[in-house]
């Protein structure tokens, strides 16, 4: 959906759903921690979208998992993932440029930023991988030790080490 170039424009504009990642989950706002950390294991995902009759309501990912679970000894099996959920939930539209979504992520201090079509149903999230593997695509010619070392994020855990 990038829009054509001419000669008068140097390249082309990319938007949000031009990179974003289409693997998205929701679940049920009664379900545990427990019951997150499975199914985000599962489906090899790093956030999930909570729901309550249809609407989005929160958000948690990985890092809420280490810092709201781990780091305080809580009993996954026992904690509902709605006290932990990032609320009310950023989103960007699918039309929007990269840069906007960045930008998004930036002044919220947030790695996962859903995304929106044009009636406000989520059809995707744009993460911090996601800017990653555009800016990898994007910039050729930066210092190829540093792009290996952002990209190293994207390896299965434990790849890199």
């Amino acid at each position: 959906m990038c829009a054509s170039t001419t000669s008068s424009e140097p390249e082309a504009f990319t938007y949000v759903e031009d990179i974003m990642s289409k693997n998205i989950v929701k679940i049920g706002a009664d379900k545990s921690i427990q019951d997150v950390a499975n199914i985000m294991t599962e489906r090899n995902i790093s956030s999930i979208l909570l729901e309550d009759s249809g609407k989005i309501i929160g958000i948690l990912t990985e890092r809420d998992l280490v810092r709201n679970v781990c780091a305080k000894d809580l009993l996954a099996s026992k904690t509902p993932a709605v006290s932990i959920m990032s609320s009310p939930v950023a989103t960007v539209s699918r039309n929007s440029l990269v840069e906007r979504a960045a930008d998004l992520m930036v002044k919220n201090k947030i790695r996962h930023l859903p995304v929106e079509d044009n009636d406000g149903n989520i059809i995707g999230v744009i993460t911090t991988t996601d800017l990653a593997r555009y800016l990898r695509r994007k910039l050729p010619s930066t210092d190829p030790e540093i792009l290996d070392a952002i990209y190293a994020f994207d390896e299965p855990y434990g790849a890199a080490l």
